[in-house]
């Protein structure tokens, strides 16, 4: 044997040997993770942990440990610390998942000249799988439970699987394995979080300056309020930076007014008016919590909505309309008041629609708002196209003048109150169906100027939709018979549509169109999202924004010692 072959015998013996240790050791530790777990008692140190949970995970691993290998920090341990103390990059708070409580477990277990031992290291390994299960808990569903912190979220979330999602993550061959299933694999969401970095940057670097109310913002003026106005809209993004720009307020900073508007929900008029001037001088960290905030309903959302689909965002009072993942539709709408009528968070499948609807008042509005008026005038019902119908027997027609209206009973009805068909009708000459628990649905209406105001939470709870006719359209796409024209004919007149138009139907309530294929309907409620690129804001009608912020409270001053204390404690 030569001395080349010598020493690879040697280096082999002892690479060997060398992993003989490094089982031992990892075998030794594993034992005092079985030991662990498999006593009924909690250790002290994980307080109110996943204890089941983290018992789960070892014993789908055979409690071998995750983070360690040979009793060393093993590449996990160290990427799970950056991800860790960079959690804000996702609306999370570092604060939440104990780090002074990690950083002292590390210290104590490589304190020390001597190789810690197995129960301590086993100690240590418990420790950050909790830690991991309650950071990626927070990361795959959220930090609330969207029912606890708003009344009016009916979407299901991933909760009930959140656990098995956990343990197949906490197998992972590497750390990026084990955040892969967790993080919203969401563009949305990601181009939010990229977003929310960015105003980050802006708050460390001091944030924007206070643009002061005064003559001087207005175009073709220029001054120093002109100037802060400038520094404000280039901070924010919304004007590029120009090294030998005036302090004038000119085209351009008007451009940048009108796109700062857009992007706030704030009528476009390229003026600093009362509302604009408030969202300008709202501090940057106004805007991170209300991003945070968003990037949690993100969380509560499906990973995935599908190739088709319609959007209704309640703050944007806009619908889109999206087909093979592109937008092809939008359009204004109408959504339910703050005082009693909102509208709910949802989704379900939109499965029909009815051409030239009947509108059966719901009974709330009856009692509330129709029998006051007819009590005051009999004719009330007339000069609106009401009739009154029998309870059980619709078909029916009562005359409205043999009932005693002063003496109704509004908890025993005998008859409902409906709306004919038509152009004054409420719901227009369309409703587009998903059969929900809410009674929620989209449709036309005759009120159409409303769509002019800005702040558009005016209905009873359902969306009335500004363009029926091209939503129609959508949902009817690829569905024999149907086109611009046909759709139109049936808004029209109900003899004037052809009967050879797919699957349909007369009933009482119109003409009823089945369609072939459902649509998805999700009903949400963003008040920041990124859209074509662009960062926007919008207000927060139902006061969702702050029940959800009361209930996280207060973010905790981050001490960016611990996240160093701990690196530092790990050996190298």
């Amino acid at each position: 044997m030569n001395s080349h072959q010598v020493l690879r015998a040697a280096l082999g013996l002892a690479l060997t040997a060398s992993l003989a240790a490094c089982e031992r050791t990892d075998h030794a530790v594993g034992k005092e993770i079985a030991a662990a777990v498999s006593s009924p008692k909690r250790p002290a140190s994980l307080g109110g942990a996943r204890w089941t949970l983290v018992r789960q995970v070892y014993r789908d691993r055979g409690y071998a440990p995750v983070w360690t290998s040979d009793g060393k920090p093993n590449p996990r341990l160290r990427q799970f610390i950056v991800t860790l103390c960079g959690a804000e990059r996702d609306g999370l708070r570092p604060g939440d998942y104990a780090l002074a409580d990690l950083s002292r477990a590390v210290r104590l277990t490589y304190a020390g000249e001597k190789k810690p031992s197995a129960a301590a290291l086993a100690t240590l390994d418990l420790e950050l799988t909790a830690r991991f299960l309650d950071y990626g808990g927070d990361l795959l569903v959220g930090r609330l439970a969207p029912a606890a912190v708003d009344s009016g979220w009916f979407i299901r979330a991933r909760r009930s699987s959140a656990d098995s999602i956990l343990r197949v993550a906490a197998q992972g061959r590497d750390f990026a394995g084990m955040l892969a299933p967790l993080r919203p694999h969401r563009a949305d969401y990601d181009e939010l979080a990229k977003a929310l970095e960015t105003y980050r940057d802006i708050q460390r670097s001091g944030g924007w300056p206070k643009v002061p109310a005064g003559a001087d913002l207005v175009r073709g003026r220029r001054g120093p309020g002109v100037a802060a106005l400038r520094k404000r809209l280039q901070i924010g993004g919304d004007l590029v930076q120009s090294k030998d720009a005036k302090p004038v307020f000119n085209a351009a900073v008007a451009a940048a007014v009108a796109r700062f508007q857009r992007r706030h929900g704030i009528p476009v008029d390229s003026t600093v008016s009362p509302a604009t001037l408030l969202a300008l001088d709202t501090p940057v960290g106004y805007w991170i919590r209300q991003i945070e905030i968003n990037l949690e309903r993100y969380r509560w959302l499906p990973p995935d909505f599908g190739n088709r689909y319609i959007l209704v965002n309640i703050p944007d009072y806009h619908l889109y309309a999206f087909d093979d993942g592109r937008r092809a539709l939008d359009m204004r709408v109408i959504v339910g008041d703050q005082y009693g009528n909102a509208t709910p968070v949802f989704a379900d499948s939109m499965s029909y629609l009815v051409f030239r609807p009947r509108w059966y008042v719901p009974r709330r509005i009856l009692v509330d708002e129709v029998l006051p008026q007819v009590r005051q005038n009999i004719f009330y019902l007339a000069d609106n196209n009401f009739e009154v119908v029998d309870a059980k027997h619709r078909s029916t027609v009562l005359d409205p003048s043999s009932i005693d209206w002063a003496a109704v009973d509004t908890t025993k009805l005998t008859f409902r109150v409906r709306q004919r068909a038509g152009g004054s009708n409420s719901l227009g000459l369309v409703k587009f169906m998903f059969p929900n628990q809410f009674s929620v649905y989209l449709h036309d209406t005759p009120a159409g100027w409303l769509f002019q105001q800005q702040r558009r939470a005016l209905s009873h709870g359902c969306v009335r939709v500004e363009r029926p006719v091209e939503l129609a359209d959508f949902v009817l796409a690829g569905q024999s018979g149907w086109n611009d024209s046909t759709i139109r004919a049936a808004m029209g007149s109900p003899d004037t549509m052809p009967f050879s138009t797919g699957p349909s139907s007369d009933t009482t309530e119109g003409r009823t169109v089945r369609l072939e294929h459902k649509v998805p309907v999700y009903i949400l409620y963003l008040t920041a999202y990124v859209q074509d690129g662009v960062l926007n804001f919008r207000g927060d009608p139902y006061g969702k924004d702050a029940q959800a912020q009361a209930r996280l409270g207060a973010p905790k001053p981050e001490d960016g010692r611990l996240c160093r204390d701990v690196e530092r404690a790990l050996p190298r």
